[in-house]
């Protein structure tokens, strides 16, 4: 399903080899629902996120091994040939031009900081994997996990600068409400776990039904510009309090 503002993709169901959701140029998201080994190749030029949503995955090349747990990432700059190993592991990619070269980090999720961003209503734990200070030249990525009920991604902000992929998780049940919208008009779609939505341009709050936590991880690629976490709030919107956040005016 898709219109040209957003792209959403539901949950694979069966094992797959990578496939690519969306490309634009040299930027791009790729996933995998792994029953095996994958292989998986980077260019030199370019930089990935490698993260894990499912089971534990192992990324594996000549001279080097990490074990990715859910909700761990790893950073690396091509070139590269590796090979992605998991059974029933969520594997998701986001790839950017980079001029940087031999980086690889590991980010675990056990060791990320937390803090809680928003007011009653729109609460959530937010969790920077990949930063506006880390060495990377166009991606970054992180972890939201809503409070019950309540939306994320609020007040609603767009960076059509910048595009996005969230992956969602934790809903146990329940669904969320993704919503897209920009001059043209507006996309609503209804995401359950492990479901997919790339965010091309446009404001994109979202919600959970009651009892339910609206979580995904979000890789960004910055297409223009210089990479940062600036972004811009929804007129009508603009003065809510936003709290601690990890976003820029």
């Amino acid at each position: 399903m898709m219109s040209g503002r957003a792209i959403k993709v539901e949950a694979l169901e069966s094992a797959t080899g990578l496939i690519e959701l969306y490309r634009h140029g040299d930027y791009a998201f790729k996933w995998a629902l792994l029953g095996g080994r994958a292989p998986y190749s980077l260019e030199a030029g370019k930089e990935a996120v490698i993260a894990c949503l499912r089971e534990q995955c192992i990324v594996e090349a000549d001279t080097w091994r990490v074990e990715l747990s859910p909700r761990d990432l790893l950073y690396l700059t091509g070139p590269a040939n590796l090979t992605l190993e998991g059974r029933g592991s969520l594997v998701v990619i986001g790839e950017a031009p980079s001029e940087r070269s031999q980086i690889r980090l590991v980010k675990r999720f056990d060791e990320l900081s937390r803090f809680t961003s928003g007011l009653e209503g729109y609460r959530r734990d937010i969790y920077v994997a990949l930063g506006e200070a880390d060495p990377s030249d166009r991606l970054m990525a992180g972890f939201t996990e809503g409070w019950p009920g309540e939306w994320t991604s609020f007040p609603p902000h767009k960076h059509d600068d910048k595009v996005e992929i969230y992956v969602y998780y934790g809903l146990n049940g329940g669904y969320g409400l993704q919503v897209v919208e920009d001059h043209d008009g507006v996309d609503v779609f209804k995401v359950r776990d492990y479901d997919a939505v790339i965010i091309v341009r446009g404001y994109h709050p979202n919600v959970a039904t009651p009892n339910s936590r609206i979580c995904y991880l979000w890789i960004l690629c910055q297409v223009e510009g210089r990479k940062s976490m600036r972004v811009e709030f929804q007129p009508g919107f603009e003065k809510l309090p936003l709290g601690t956040t990890h976003l820029s005016r």
